[in-house]
C-alpha cells in the first residue's frame, strides 16, 4: 500500500529547500502572517506556487465500493482431523513390517505387518478342535461364535477364519491389513520387536483430503472470517483452481512471529497433491459499499493512520482515521472522514514532512 516511501522523503527535502526559496526567508525569519508557509496547531499554509511545486491534489471524499483482495502464500499438510490410530490388537511380536517409512500411501487393505501371538494360536487350534466336533456344518454353536469373536479381535479376517475351520491350517504370523486409505504420519514399532496390547504401531491420516495453511497477518484478521470462500492453487500441480472456504482461524499468533494460521481444507481424490507443496490461497470478500480514499493519502505515524484535508479557507490539516479493509491502491475508511471533504491525495508525505520541519523550527525559534 505504502509503496515508494522513501524515495518521497528524498523528494521531501528537495521540496523544502525550494519551499525555502520561493519564500525568500530563513527558517529563522519564519512568520505567521501573509502567505508564507504557517505552522499553527495541526494546520499548515501553502501559497498556490508551493502547491504546485510539491505536486499536491485532493480529491472529494466519496463512497466507493470496495472488496478485501489478497493472495496468501501456504502449504498444503496432512488433515491431522482425518488421523487414526492402528494399535495392536494383542501381546505378541512383530515378525515383519510392510511400511516402514513416513509419507508412504497406503490403501484399504494393503498390508501392514505381519504378528506372533500365542493367545492368538492357542484361540486357532481351539477353534479347529471345536469345529471338528461339530458336525452340523451349516450351524454355529454358543462355544464356537465365542471363539469366532475372539479371532477376530485378535485381528483375524472372516476369510481367514473360514479357511481355518475347512482346512484346519495354523496362522502363526498372521498379517494385519489397513482399514483405510491414507499416508502414513508414523512408524512406532521395527521388525522382531515386542508389543503390548492396546500399544501404538502405526498412525495413518486420510490423504483424500487436505488442509492448506497460510500465514496473515494480525490487521488482516478482522476482514477474514470462518465460511469465506478462497481458491487454491497449487503450482506444482498444474495450478488449478480449487474452491474452497476457511474452515479455521487460529486465535492466537504462532510462537516467537507476528502472524497467525488460516486453514482450507481441499479434496485430493486423484492423490496427486502432497503434504509440502506450496500453495497460494486466493481470498476475495463481498463487495461492498463504504467511504474509500487512495492508498497513497494515508500516512502511518507511530501505529497511527493520518490524511491531510484541506480547509475552506485553503489550508491543510492533519486528522487522524480509523481505517479497514487495504487494497493495492486503495484504503477503507472507518472513521474520521465524511463525504464532500477534500483530502490530500497526492503529496501527502511531503506535506506531512515539512509541517514536522517548520513545527520544530517554529519550536526553536519561540
Amino acid at each position: 500500500m505504502r509503496k515508494h516511501i522513501h524515495t518521497m522523503y528524498l523528494a521531501s527535502a528537495f521540496l523544502m529547500i525550494a519551499l525555502s526559496m520561493i519564500s525568500c526567508k530563513r527558517h529563522s525569519e519564519i512568520s505567521l502572517k501573509g502567505n508564507d508557509i504557517q505552522t499553527l496547531d495541526n494546520t499548515i499554509n501553502l501559497s498556490e506556487a508551493q502547491i504546485q511545486l510539491a505536486n499536491i491534489k485532493v480529491i472529494q471524499v466519496d463512497e466507493g465500493v470496495f472488496s478485501f483482495n489478497r493472495f496468501f502464500t501456504g502449504v498444503l499438510k496432512v488433515n491431522e482431523e482425518s488421523a487414526i490410530n492402528i494399535s495392536s490388537r494383542a501381546t505378541g511380536r512383530i515378525s515383519k513390517l510392510f511400511l516402514k517409512n513416513v509419507g508412504e500411501i497406503v490403501n484399504k487393505g494393503d498390508s501392514l505387518y505381519q504378528f506372533y501371538c500365542e493367545d492368538l494360536v492357542a484361540a486357532e487350534r481351539q477353534y479347529f478342535t471345536l469345529q471338528s466336533n461339530n458336525w452340523n456344518y451349516n450351524g454355529k454353536y454358543e462355544p464356537s461364535l465365542a471363539l469366532e469373536n475372539r479371532l477376530l479381535l485378535l485381528g483375524m479376517l472372516p476369510s481367514q477364519i473360514e479357511k481355518l475351520r475347512k482346512d484346519g491350517k495354523i496362522l502363526f504370523a498372521i498379517t494385519i491389513y489397513s482399514p483405510v486409505k491414507g499416508v502414513v504420519r508414523s512408524v512406532n514399532i521395527a521388525e522382531g520387536q515386542y508389543v503390548r496390547s492396546g500399544q501404538s504401531l502405526f498412525e495413518l491420516a486420510d490423504g483424500t483430503k487436505l488442509w492448506v495453511e497460510a500465514q496473515v497477518q494480525p490487521d488482516e484478521l478482522g476482514i477474514l472470517k470462518v465460511g469465506m470462500q478462497s481458491i487454491i492453487s497449487v503450482p506444482d500441480a498444474g495450478n488449478r483452481s480449487i474452491k474452497s472456504t476457511i474452515s479455521f482461524i487460529n486465535p492466537s499468533l504462532e510462537q516467537g512471529k507476528n502472524v497467525t494460521v488460516i486453514r482450507s481444507i481441499i479434496d485430493n481424490p486423484n492423490g496427486k497433491l502432497y503434504p509440502g507443496m506450496l500453495a497460494l490461497m486466493h481470498i476475495q470478500s463481498e463487495r461492498s459499499r463504504c467511504i474509500v480514499v487512495p492508498a497513497s493519502a494515508v500516512i502511518i505515524d507511530k501505529d497511527e493512520n493520518i490524511v491531510w484535508i484541506k480547509n475552506e479557507n485553503g489550508s491543510f490539516s492533519e486528522r487522524k482515521v480509523v481505517t479497514g479493509m487495504e487494497s493495492d491502491d486503495s484504503v477503507q475508511i472507518l472513521a474520521g472522514l465524511n463525504k464532500s471533504e477534500y483530502v490530500v491525495s497526492s503529496g501527502a508525505y511531503l506535506l506531512n514532512s515539512e509541517y514536522i520541519l517548520r513545527k520544530g523550527t517554529v519550536a526553536q525559534a519561540k
